[in-house]
């Protein structure tokens, strides 16, 4: 199954592998934005993404639980 990863930029990097997904980050990364990235920063990159992805449609704003600067003067 391939794994993408969505760029700012509109760029989507695709791999069925994770070395092929990290090639494929690194390689746009310097190409379109001048950056140089490491194995690890590019796989970095794919996790957060991934977590993102998954975790989005669950999450919910958290609640205050203390009031503010502004509420405590009231």
């Amino acid at each position: 199954m391939d794994t993408v990863l969505h760029c700012d930029c509109g760029f989507e990097a695709r791999g069925e592998r994770e070395e092929e997904l990290v090639a494929e980050i690194r390689r746009h990364a310097w190409s379109a934005h001048g950056m140089a990235l490491s194995d690890e920063e590019a796989l970095l990159l794919a996790f957060r993404a991934e977590l993102d992805d998954t975790a989005a449609p669950t999450m919910a704003p958290r609640q205050a639980t203390t009031p503010t600067y502004e509420e405590r003067k009231r």
